[in-house]
Protein backbone atom coordinates (compact mmCIF):
# COMPACT_ATOMS: atom_id res chain seq x y z
CA UNK A 1 0.00 0.00 0.00
CA UNK A 2 2.74 2.43 0.94
CA UNK A 3 4.43 2.05 -2.41
CA UNK A 4 1.27 3.24 -4.21
CA UNK A 5 1.20 6.46 -2.18
CA UNK A 6 4.91 6.94 -2.62
CA UNK A 7 4.61 6.66 -6.39
CA UNK A 8 1.70 9.11 -6.40
CA UNK A 9 3.68 11.60 -4.28
CA UNK A 10 6.67 11.28 -6.59
CA UNK A 11 4.46 12.12 -9.58
CA UNK A 12 3.09 15.21 -7.84
CA UNK A 13 6.56 16.63 -7.03
CA UNK A 14 8.13 15.62 -10.33
CA UNK A 15 7.76 19.13 -11.75
CA UNK A 16 10.02 20.52 -8.97
CA UNK A 17 13.07 18.56 -10.15
CA UNK A 18 15.47 20.63 -12.28
CA UNK A 19 15.60 19.35 -15.81
CA UNK A 20 18.79 19.42 -17.85
CA UNK A 21 18.83 21.93 -20.69
CA UNK A 22 19.43 20.23 -24.00
CA UNK A 23 20.25 22.42 -27.00
CA UNK A 24 17.98 21.50 -29.90
CA UNK A 25 19.11 23.97 -32.54
CA UNK A 26 22.45 25.39 -33.66
CA UNK A 27 21.36 28.81 -32.40
CA UNK A 28 20.72 27.45 -28.89
CA UNK A 29 24.12 25.77 -28.92
CA UNK A 30 25.83 29.00 -30.01
CA UNK A 31 24.03 30.96 -27.25
CA UNK A 32 25.16 28.41 -24.67
CA UNK A 33 28.79 28.60 -25.84
CA UNK A 34 28.63 32.41 -25.79
CA UNK A 35 27.33 32.43 -22.21
CA UNK A 36 30.15 30.11 -21.14
CA UNK A 37 32.75 32.26 -22.92
CA UNK A 38 31.47 35.48 -21.31
CA UNK A 39 31.57 33.87 -17.88
CA UNK A 40 35.17 32.75 -18.49
CA UNK A 41 36.19 36.27 -19.55
CA UNK A 42 34.56 37.76 -16.43
CA UNK A 43 36.51 35.30 -14.26
CA UNK A 44 39.82 36.01 -15.98
CA UNK A 45 39.19 39.79 -15.74
CA UNK A 46 38.56 39.51 -12.00
CA UNK A 47 41.71 37.44 -11.62
CA UNK A 48 43.73 40.03 -13.55
CA UNK A 49 42.34 42.88 -11.43
CA UNK A 50 43.25 41.00 -8.24
CA UNK A 51 46.81 40.42 -9.48
CA UNK A 52 47.23 44.08 -10.51
CA UNK A 53 45.99 45.22 -7.10
CA UNK A 54 48.48 42.90 -5.33
CA UNK A 55 51.36 44.14 -7.50
CA UNK A 56 50.42 47.78 -6.88
CA UNK A 57 50.24 47.28 -3.09
CA UNK A 58 53.34 45.02 -2.98
CA UNK A 59 51.59 41.96 -1.50
CA UNK A 60 51.98 38.25 -2.15
CA UNK A 61 50.31 37.08 -5.34
CA UNK A 62 47.18 35.01 -4.92
CA UNK A 63 47.26 33.58 -8.44
CA UNK A 64 50.86 32.57 -9.15
CA UNK A 65 51.94 31.52 -12.63
CA UNK A 66 51.92 27.79 -13.13
CA UNK A 67 54.17 26.57 -15.90
CA UNK A 68 54.12 22.92 -14.81
CA UNK A 69 52.54 20.29 -16.99
CA UNK A 70 49.32 19.01 -15.50
CA UNK A 71 49.24 15.25 -15.13
CA UNK A 72 46.78 13.18 -17.07
CA UNK A 73 44.46 10.69 -15.42
CA UNK A 74 46.62 7.75 -16.49
CA UNK A 75 49.73 9.35 -14.99
CA UNK A 76 47.88 10.01 -11.74
CA UNK A 77 46.64 6.39 -11.67
CA UNK A 78 50.18 5.09 -12.19
CA UNK A 79 51.47 7.22 -9.31
CA UNK A 80 48.67 6.04 -7.02
CA UNK A 81 49.36 2.42 -7.99
CA UNK A 82 53.07 2.77 -7.16
CA UNK A 83 52.18 4.45 -3.85
CA UNK A 84 49.74 1.67 -2.95
CA UNK A 85 52.35 -0.99 -3.73
CA UNK A 86 54.89 0.77 -1.48
CA UNK A 87 52.37 1.02 1.36
CA UNK A 88 51.37 -2.63 0.93
CA UNK A 89 55.00 -3.78 0.98
CA UNK A 90 55.69 -1.67 4.08
CA UNK A 91 52.69 -3.08 5.94
CA UNK A 92 53.67 -6.63 5.00
CA UNK A 93 57.21 -6.02 6.30
CA UNK A 94 55.78 -4.56 9.51
CA UNK A 95 53.50 -7.58 9.90
CA UNK A 96 56.47 -9.93 9.52
CA UNK A 97 58.24 -8.10 12.34
CA UNK A 98 55.18 -8.27 14.61
CA UNK A 99 54.40 -11.94 14.09
CA UNK A 100 57.09 -13.87 15.94
CA UNK A 101 55.60 -17.35 15.81
CA UNK A 102 56.06 -17.69 12.06
CA UNK A 103 59.59 -18.43 10.88
CA UNK A 104 60.52 -16.70 7.62
CA UNK A 105 63.59 -18.45 6.25
CA UNK A 106 66.27 -16.39 4.49
CA UNK A 107 66.83 -16.92 0.76
CA UNK A 108 69.96 -19.05 1.25
CA UNK A 109 68.42 -21.24 3.97
CA UNK A 110 68.87 -24.87 2.92
CA UNK A 111 69.97 -26.69 6.06
CA UNK A 112 68.21 -29.45 7.87
CA UNK A 113 68.57 -31.55 10.97
CA UNK A 114 70.55 -30.34 13.95
CA UNK A 115 72.40 -27.45 12.31
CA UNK A 116 75.94 -26.93 13.53
CA UNK A 117 76.47 -30.41 14.93
CA UNK A 118 78.98 -32.61 13.16
CA UNK A 119 77.36 -35.47 11.24
CA UNK A 120 73.88 -34.53 12.46
CA UNK A 121 74.14 -35.05 16.19
CA UNK A 122 75.64 -36.69 19.24
CA UNK A 123 75.54 -40.30 18.12
CA UNK A 124 78.51 -40.24 15.67
CA UNK A 125 77.45 -43.61 14.35
CA UNK A 126 80.45 -43.88 12.03
CA UNK A 127 82.89 -43.59 14.93
CA UNK A 128 81.29 -46.25 17.17
CA UNK A 129 83.37 -49.06 15.83
CA UNK A 130 86.56 -46.99 16.18
CA UNK A 131 85.71 -45.83 19.74
CA UNK A 132 85.05 -49.36 20.94
CA UNK A 133 88.06 -50.85 19.19
CA UNK A 134 86.32 -53.06 16.65
CA UNK A 135 87.92 -51.50 13.53
CA UNK A 136 89.78 -48.36 12.42
CA UNK A 137 87.30 -47.12 9.76
CA UNK A 138 85.70 -43.77 10.85
CA UNK A 139 82.97 -44.08 8.20
CA UNK A 140 79.69 -45.85 8.84
CA UNK A 141 80.12 -49.60 8.51
CA UNK A 142 77.97 -52.63 9.27
CA UNK A 143 79.67 -53.01 12.66
CA UNK A 144 78.79 -49.51 13.87
CA UNK A 145 75.19 -50.10 15.02
CA UNK A 146 76.34 -53.19 16.94
CA UNK A 147 79.62 -51.74 18.26
CA UNK A 148 78.25 -50.47 21.60
CA UNK A 149 76.66 -53.80 22.40
CA UNK A 150 79.76 -55.75 21.40
CA UNK A 151 81.93 -53.49 23.57
CA UNK A 152 79.57 -53.85 26.55
CA UNK A 153 79.54 -57.62 26.18
CA UNK A 154 83.35 -57.68 26.10
CA UNK A 155 83.53 -55.48 29.22
CA UNK A 156 81.12 -57.75 31.11
CA UNK A 157 83.15 -60.83 30.19
CA UNK A 158 86.37 -59.18 31.25
CA UNK A 159 84.87 -58.05 34.60
CA UNK A 160 83.55 -61.55 35.32
CA UNK A 161 87.01 -63.04 34.87
CA UNK A 162 88.46 -60.81 37.59
CA UNK A 163 85.84 -61.71 40.15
Amino acid sequence: MASKYFKAGAKVFEFLKPKPKVNKTKLDKAKSELAIATQKTKASKAKLNQTLFEIKNKKDLTFKTNKEKTKSNTELKKEKKVEKEKKFKKTMDDNKKVITRIFYAPKNFNKGGRVGLKKGGGSDLGMQSVKHGIDNNPNITAADPKAKFIAKAKNKKSKKKFI
